[in-house]
Parts: C-alpha cells; structure tokens; sequence
C-alpha cells in the first residue's frame, strides 16, 4: 500500500474545520473594526453599556473553542481511517500470489485480449454483449441469435465499435439474454487469478490482478496458485 499517497489524500483537501476558523477569523476582524468605530463615535456623556461588548467577545470564544473541538475529531476520524487501510492492506498481503476468484463482470484487456467466464442459466434464443470501460462508458457491443446454457467464455479483442482500439485496463461485460419465450435468462460471472501486487485506488486499497484492481470485499474465494496466467 502507498501510506504516502494515503496521507497526502487525507490531509490535501480543507476540511470544515479549516474553513470554519478561515470564516471567524474574517468575522473577529469585522467585528473589532466595527467595535473600535463604535467606541471612537460614541457619545460620552451616553458611553455604550460594556456588558454587550463582553458578551460578544465571549461568544467568539466559544465558536473558537467548539471549531477546535471539530478540528481535533476531524483528525481523529482521519487516523482512524488511514489505521483501517493500513491494516486492509497488511491483511492483504496474505492473499500475494495466491489466485483469487470474484463474481464481478470485469476484465483486463492486454495486448489487444479480454475474456470473461460466463455461466448462463439456461439456453438463450438472443443475447447482447454490451463491454464498459472504467467510467461507465459504453465501448462495444454485439449481439448474436442464440448462446448454450452452462459455463462459457466471451473473448473480446479490444476493437471498439467505431473501430478504433481500446487502451489496455479493466472492463466490464454486462450479457442480456432471452429465452424464446421472452423470459430473461440469468448470467453469472466469475473472475479468477493470480494476485500480484497491493495498490490504493481512491484512497482505498486493493488486489491488482494482472491490471484488474479487486477489493477485499468483492473475493469469494481464495486458493494456492498452481502455474497459471495472472489475469483472468
């Protein structure tokens, strides 16, 4: 895991804290210039009650004490969260080399190659195969009269469907089938291989699986590896 990465992420952005004591700051000094008009233009012989002045000065204080409260619990949060990801992380170090298998629809296309396994649940008189890549985006498509039923493997050669050739990365096949019937047939998928490194993706660490990122939550099940590709 990249703990450099993850910290710069955690202390990078202004938290509310931050931007509440920037906002008093502005205010207090509004508020002296305003005090010091006040006094200068007063009346002497009706001088202003000096009780309001402390009564203000006071309430900043408390506003002052309470954003620094807020700030101590913000970082409090953020050690807790980066304590979390690193012991993610050191728990993923089990899982090093070992072939890991997921039910997500993803795969990672390399050298112009992408495969998914498929099971459909039974025989399908039409079915779409419809590839995304990593931002939801809609890269190919195909449709063919008819698949098997049972386990299967859909191979994809990176060609968009404009033509032009996809970068390599994760992408996911989503399959729509219908019986003869009309009546949708279930697809499941199964992703499987050798995990080779831990990365942090969003702050969040994860298994690369040849260039394929996988959650801890997202395996379902795990074994010894015997000589095999490390992408799915």
């Amino acid at each position: 895991m990249d703990v450099a990465t993850a910290t710069a992420g955690l202390q990078g952005s202004a938290s509310a804290a931050d931007k509440a004591t920037t906002s008093l700051a502005q205010n207090f000094d509004d508020f002296l210039t305003l005090l010091t008009t006040q006094l200068t233009n007063q009346d002497p012989l009706n001088p202003t009650d000096s009780t309001e002045f402390t009564n203000q000065l006071v309430n900043f204080t408390n506003v002052e004490q309470s954003i620094a409260t807020n700030k101590n619990l913000e970082t409090l949060v953020q050690l807790q969260q980066l304590s979390q990801q690193n012991s993610m992380a050191a728990s993923m170090i089990n899982y090093l080399g070992k072939t890991i298998s997921s039910n997500l629809n993803v795969a990672g296309l390399s050298n112009g190659n992408a495969s998914w396994n498929i099971n459909l649940a039974s025989g399908a008189a039409a079915a779409t195969y419809d590839i995304y890549d990593g931002s939801g985006n809609k890269v190919y498509t195909e449709t063919t009269d008819g698949a098997p039923s049972g386990d299967q493997v859909f191979t994809w050669d990176g060609k968009k469907s404009n033509g032009s050739a996809a970068g390599d990365g994760e992408y996911y096949l989503v399959v729509t089938a219908e019986t003869a019937g009309g009546n949708d047939v279930n697809v499941a998928y199964n992703f499987e291989g050798v995990a080779t490194s831990i990365e942090t993706v969003n702050g969040e660490p994860v298994l690369k699986v040849g260039n394929v990122p996988i959650g801890l939550g997202y395996i379902t099940s795990v074994k010894m590896t015997e000589e095999s590709n490390p992408s799915a």
